[in-house]
């Protein structure tokens, strides 16, 4: 039986993101812990450190993390968490864009801007979809918050962060395609903004849909980690995008899935499931 059910998929559509709360069993998420804290200690492959300046904390990111741990590659590639994304999308199938581990240590908590996952990609489409899976509590003001609706603005915006917000950084310079529109300043105008919350647990699922403006809030000493696993799926009809400046999937880690020639600008992914493996 799915986990998602028909009230799920309606809000998924409406707001642009829905709680799927139990959606994995005990086991996976003891698999899961395992393998977010494999990617976090072996460091098999470089990882991105946000610092939080004068406030202290960070957060660790590692990508592509079912290529760096073995058993996060086994629990996605068990099939559950492509059937989630796939029945969210309602799409045929649900292949893997990219996978990434979240890790924030106990302390001061690094917040995270607002913004778009959109313009950081090499895809493009509606059928895209982005599954957070905590492996620890995680309150409502420090776990992603979502503008109700923004995946329908059609809108791509910067990948730049407005200089007022004291967590911008500048390391998303040269990503994505130049001379975008700013993200909506909603650190400084909150209240003019339908902000969606969620108080997430071990087994729950965060989805939100690829094109949501979203942000997460900090704090001086959260006294526990919180430790993620983010998928971002896309059903066959995703386009590829080629954009002028850097973004994900790297081409490196496309070409060590695929031996043929670079993937043509606008085509759709479903032709080409090594370099988006199907999950």
């Amino acid at each position: 039986m799915s986990v998602v059910t028909p009230a799920h998929i309606e809000q998924y559509r409406r707001d642009g993101a829905v709680l799927i709360k139990g959606a994995l069993s005990s086991a996976d998420v003891a698999q899961l812990e395992r393998g977010i804290e494999q990617c976090y200690r072996e460091e098999r492959g470089p990882a991105t450190v946000v610092e939080g300046g004068a406030t202290g904390g960070a957060t660790v990111v590692r990508d592509y993390a079912s290529m760096e741990s073995p058993v996060l590659a086994d629990l996605l590639g068990s099939g559950r968490i492509g059937a989630i994304g796939s029945a969210l999308m309602q799409a045929p199938s649900a292949q893997l864009i990219l996978d990434q581990v979240f890790y924030k240590a106990g302390g001061p908590v690094v917040a995270t801007p607002w913004h778009q996952d959109t313009p950081f990609l090499r895809v493009r489409g509606e059928s895209i979809v982005r599954l957070w899976f905590p492996c620890d509590f995680s309150p409502r003001h420090l776990t992603v918050q979502v503008l109700r609706g923004s995946h329908r603005w059609d809108m791509i915006f910067s990948t730049q962060v407005r200089s007022g917000d004291p967590s911008a950084k500048e390391g998303a310079t040269g990503i994505g395609d130049p001379g975008m529109p700013m993200v909506p300043d909603v650190a400084r105008f909150p209240e003019s903004f339908d902000i969606l919350t969620f108080d997430v647990a071990p087994g729950d699922v965060l989805a939100f849909q690829g094109n949501v403006v979203h942000g997460a809030g900090g704090h001086p000493n959260h006294p526990t980690p919180r430790r993620a696993y983010a998928v971002l799926l896309g059903g066959p009809d995703v386009h590829y995008h080629a954009p002028r400046g850097k973004a994900f999937p790297s081409p490196g880690r496309m070409r060590g899935l695929r031996a043929k020639d670079d993937i043509p600008d606008a085509a759709k992914i479903g032709a080409y499931p090594d370099a988006f493996p199907v999950c």
